[in-house]
Order: C-alpha cells, then sequence, then structure tokens
C-alpha cells in the first residue's frame, strides 16, 4: 500500500524527522491566506472540505462556492430550487464555519458562461466577492488560490494571487450532464496555468500530463481517527437498523449515475437472508432497487453516525459501473470502510488495485466475481481483532500524512515573492 511518506522522503531528506503537522505547519503558517473555489461547502464531506479545514488550522481559507458546472433548466424544479438557494447563500454574505474556521462566500454569476458578456460580468462578480471575504480575513495579502471546480477557470485570471494551485479531482468532461468541450478546455487552462497541479488518481495524472510537468499524484486520505472508532469502539447499532438480525450489506455515498444498480439487484437476489444497506442522497431514478424486499435506501445520513453505520456492516461495497468516468475515480468511501474495519468487495476500478496493501480489499472484475467474493466475506465470519488490525493499516493513509505531500510540492513550486 502506498503510505504516506514515499514522496516527502524524496523531497525533504533531512526535514523527513518532522510529523506531518510540523511540515505543513512549516508551509502554511505566516503565509498567504488560501481562496479556494470548489463546489457547495455545507453537506457530506469530501476530500476538498477534510483538505482546506486541516490548512485552516495554519492560515486563514475563504471557501469560494463556485456557480454549477453545467446551465440550469428552468423548467427543472431541482435547478430552480437550487438558483434560489444560491441566491439566498449570495445575500447572506461570508459565513464562518464554527468548526474549522474557514469562511464561505457564494458568488452571483450568469449561467451562460461561455457568452463573451457574461463572462465578464461573472469575473466582476467573482472578484468582488474574493475580496469581500478577504476583508473579512482581516487580509490585505495576494491569497494562494486553490482550484477545484473548473468552471472557475475564466473568472481568477484578474484576481491577484501568490500562487496558484489546481487539484484535480474528477474527470470533469466525463459527466453525462456537462458539456465535455467545455470542461477539457477549463482543464487544459488551469493546468497549464498553476504552478503545481495535484492528481487524486494516476488516470488523472495523465490527463493533467498533457498540459504541464508540475502535476503530481496525491490520492486522497482518509479521516482515520473518525472511522477507526467502527472498529476500536464499536458505537451502538443505529436505531433504524437495530431490527436487522442477519448480515447487513453496507453502502454509503451518493447514489448517481456510476452506482451499478443492476450489479445491486444481483447482490440482493444472491443474498436473501442478507440486508443491503443503502446510505446517501439519491440522483437518479432508483425504482428498481425499491422494488427489492432486502434493500433498504435509508436516505442522507450524518456524517458523525457513518462509523456506527459501518460497524454494523458485515461486508462494505464499491459498486460502480466501469467507464471513462470511474476508471478516474479514486473512492474515498474505500479507504473510510477499510479505517472502520470493515471488509469491502468493489469494482477493480484502477485506483482500488491501486491499493492492494490491505487485507480486507476484494477486487472484483464481473458480477459473478463480485457476489462470489461477498460470500466468501459472508462466510468467514466476524472477527472483532481482524476489524482492529485492519483497521490500523489505515492509519498512515490520513489526511494530515497527504496535506504534508502537498505543502512540500507547494513550497517548491510557488512563485517567489
Amino acid at each position: 500500500m502506498q503510505g504516506t511518506g514515499y514522496l516527502r522522503d524524496d523531497l525533504h531528506g533531512a526535514r523527513n524527522v518532522l510529523t506531518d503537522e510540523q511540515e505543513t505547519r512549516a508551509v502554511f503558517e505566516g503565509g498567504p491566506p488560501i481562496v479556494c473555489f470548489a463546489g457547495d461547502y455545507y453537506g457530506d464531506p469530501t476530500s476538498k472540505h477534510h483538505i482546506m479545514r486541516h490548512l485552516a488550522a495554519y492560515t486563514p481559507v475563504l471557501w469560494v462556492e463556485a456557480a454549477g458546472l453545467r446551465r440550469p433548466k428552468l423548467v427543472n424544479p431541482l435547478d430552480l430550487r437550487r438558483l434560489v438557494d444560491l441566491v439566498r447563500r449570495s445575500a447572506a454574505g461570508v459565513r464562518r464555519d464554527g468548526v474549522s474556521g474557514l469562511h464561505v462566500v457564494t458568488p452571483l454569476g450568469i449561467p451562460v458562461p461561455r457568452r463573451r458578456l457574461a463572462a465578464r460580468v461573472n469575473s466582476w462578480l467573482y472578484r468582488r466577492t474574493v475580496q469581500r471575504g478577504l476583508r473579512r480575513l482581516n487580509s490585505a495579502r495576494a491569497p494562494l488560490l486553490w482550484v477545484y471546480a473548473p468552471n472557475a477557470a475564466p473568472y481568477i485570471g484578474s484576481l491577484p494571487r501568490a500562487g496558484l494551485v489546481y487539484h484535480c479531482v474528477d474527470r470533469w468532461w466525463a459527466f453525462s450532464n456537462h458539456d465535455a468541450a467545455v470542461m477539457r478546455d477549463y482543464h487544459a487552462q488551469l493546468c497549464r496555468a498553476a504552478d503545481v497541479v495535484f492528481a487524486s488518481a494516476a488516470e488523472l495524472l495523465t490527463d493533467c500530463q498533457r498540459y504541464t510537468d508540475r502535476a503530481y499524484l496525491i490520492r486522497h486520505g482518509v479521516d482515520w481517527e473518525h472511522f477507526a472508532r467502527a472498529a476500536l469502539a464499536p458505537p451502538p447499532r443505529p436505531a433504524d437498523i437495530a431490527d436487522v438480525t442477519g448480515p447487513v450489506i453496507g453502502f454509503f455515498g451518493l447514489i448517481h449515475e456510476w452506482v451499478d444498480q443492476d450489479l445491486l439487484c444481483r447482490v440482493a437476489a444472491a443474498f436473501p437472508a442478507a440486508t443491503l444497506v443503502l446510505i446517501g442522497r439519491v440522483r437518479v431514478d432508483v425504482s428498481r432497487l425499491r422494488q427489492m424486499p432486502n434493500i433498504r435506501l435509508l436516505g442522507q445520513r450524518p456524517y458523525t453516525d457513518l462509523p456506527a453505520y459501518a460497524a454494523a456492516f458485515d461486508v462494505a461495497l464499491v459498486p460502480f459501473v466501469f467507464n471513462e468516468l470511474t476508471a478516474a475515480v479514486n473512492p474515498i468511501k474505500l479507504r473510510e470502510y477499510l479505517s472502520a474495519g470493515v471488509p469491502v468487495v468493489a469494482t477493480a476500478l484502477p485506483e482500488v488495485v491501486a491499493l492492494s496493501g490491505p487485507t480486507m480489499l476484494h477486487p472484483a472484475r464481473t458480477a459473478d466475481e463480485f457476489i462470489a467474493a461477498i460470500g466468501r466475506v459472508l462466510a468467514s465470519g466476524r472477527e472483532p481483532a481482524a476489524r482492529v488490525a485492519a483497521a490500523r493499516e489505515l492509519a498512515p493513509e490520513s489526511w494530515a500524512g497527504r496535506c504534508a505531500e502537498m505543502a512540500a510540492l507547494v513550497a517548491r513550486h510557488r512563485p517567489t515573492p
């Protein structure tokens, strides 16, 4: 398994005796504030949330909720609700996150960014919003721009900056509801303009290296202490699955186009005595899942409660279809399940296969292999000691280690003041 020391040892030499926290502090503390362009802040934590909340301990962070990645349809009730919510959040001004201390702003924008006039107006709105946020941070310094949302590319050119980081975490042009040509263009712009580029998967690294020689592979980390509680000090079983008596086959995450519903139905049929517990927001038609008597769609649950659900899982799933999008996905839930000490059966995506060390990880290339692997896990039974040992294997994969890796590269590549 690729741990967090493989890159820092090469970069730091004698400095590798420092802890992850010391390394990150040495680069960011006392430095410029970070302006992070990402999606909605309030929701289940993603890699962006974990990283920015971690860095906020060392330098002020302003999270800019970039506009949506596609043009909204006014006849779509969901899109209308999102537009209303966008206006409400923008009117709320600069909001402070009570846990991490970072600040959040939401710029308004004209949702037709490829029009020249709209792009100019949006650039002005972004600049005004960022300036307002930096004033709230009491910072007159040019910030380090850290971009996740590629649709921010047309609007950051006029912003003063101490450096530019592009963190590529998805193959944006492969989403079915995005304009592929536009997303590829934004991605290329950011790769060329950035001082340093981070890619969360090997396939994404290849995509980035087409445009820059300053791209590095930084795989996702994990909130290890949070999820390891499921193995080290198992919480009580949540009330909404307390009545389940047979094996629990679990999943948590967004249920979207990349989740293989055909596979889930086959799993449910193959293990009628088990209950498939699916946790997360639903963004696609799941009527066929609802028809299966042993599938429970629980909807979204608080992040704080996920270890309790994981502790109840006999096996956890990463049931993704294999396509251009998922070939470049590095599922955060994979490390979360393993940190919880739960055996995992996962579609054999490149990033699943790359995480070859954990003893409880079972990649599967076909539906038959997937079902057979679940059967072997269920037949082996629960061993609390084995779960504790498996959870401890993932301790080196923490977000603190990933941030230290990135800190070293930011220090190497950022412009000289």
